[in-house]
This record gives C-alpha cells, sequence and structure tokens, in this order.
C-alpha cells in the first residue's frame, strides 16, 4: 500500500513538474467588431499577424496584434469609389458587383473588384501579406503585397494596384 502511494505521488509531481515547464498556451483575447485585438490562437499562428504598429509617421516599437481573418471590404472614406463605378477601365462591373475581400485561417484568401477576381494562398511577414494568387479572368498568375496598417485603433490592408493604392478595411460591408 505504501509503495502504491508512492508511486501516485511521484507520478503527480512529475505531471506537475512537466507542466511548470511549458510556455503557458495563449488565451483568447476579446474581439472588436474592426479586429484591432488579439484572435484566438489559431488565427494568430495561421494569420501571422504580429507587427510593429507605424502612427502619425513615427515608428513605434511596440507589438500589435490584430486580426486578419474574415471579410474585408474597400474603405470608403480612403477610395474613391464613385470613379470605381464610373470608369469601364478601372473596375468593370464595380457598380454592379462591388467589391470584398476574404482571408482565411488556412492560408487562403481571394478579393475581387467588379469582374477582377483572385484567389490563393498567402503568408504574413514583417507587416505584410504576401499573396500568391490567380486571376480568375484569365489564370495569370501575381504576388501581391498587401500593407497592415493600424492607425487610430482601426486595422487596414493597403494594396498597390494599376498605379493607384487600394485600402481595404475589416467587416463584412462595403461602405456606399
Amino acid at each position: 500500500m505504501k509503495r502504491k502511494t508512492i508511486m501516485i505521488s511521484t507520478a503527480l509531481l512529475c505531471l506537475c513538474l512537466s507542466g511548470c515547464g511549458k510556455e503557458p498556451e495563449n488565451v483568447q483575447g476579446s474581439q472588436e467588431s474592426h479586429g484591432e485585438t488579439a484572435g484566438t490562437e489559431k488565427h494568430e499562428e495561421a494569420a501571422g499577424t504580429e507587427k510593429h504598429e507605424e502612427a502619425a509617421g513615427t515608428e513605434s516599437h511596440e507589438q500589435v496584434t490584430v486580426e486578419l481573418i474574415g471579410p474585408w471590404h474597400l474603405d470608403a472614406e480612403k477610395n474613391d469609389l464613385a470613379a470605381f463605378s464610373g470608369s469601364l477601365d478601372l473596375f468593370p462591373g464595380y457598380g454592379e458587383w462591388g467589391a470584398s475581400m476574404e482571408i482565411r485561417s488556412n492560408g487562403q484568401m481571394s478579393w475581387y473588384i467588379g469582374a477582377e477576381g483572385w484567389n490563393g494562398t498567402y503568408t504574413v511577414e514583417d507587416g505584410v501579406i504576401r499573396a500568391e494568387l490567380t486571376s480568375n479572368l484569365d489564370q495569370s498568375t501575381q504576388l501581391w503585397d498587401f500593407r497592415i496598417i493600424v492607425e487610430n485603433e482601426t486595422v487596414e490592408l493597403e494594396m498597390d494596384d494599376k498605379d493607384m493604392t487600394i485600402y481595404w478595411v475589416y467587416g463584412d460591408r462595403e461602405d456606399l
């Protein structure tokens, strides 16, 4: 009986000591509607969302975790959406179909503006989403960089296309 008690005590001690040696797992933070705060551990690992914040032209070395996984829409304040609708050359079909982006936790992403659409895979490094996407129209493949910007507690993605910068904000609706 004494030997059984010692073995159980030893096993419990080993379990406790092995548990003390591990780093604590990420605790799920609260998610705000625009995704400024930490999401689940799965999202942070899949999106690699840690980055350095840049604000008002000065660089802050404070680490900020942002939520990238989910739907994105065009920023009506920074994009000229009327020009997108009125131009047949810029983004044909934008007035009819709108625009949307989806970033998934499995490393897949897609976006479209009007008839122009792209889908493929991405990684996140140094505050940039690097995506290898294939055009839905001509099946060509292109590398895209989406800069992750945190300004005034709002997360935005900036991408360059056709000699212009396009701004995306987190959420599933388009500001018209």
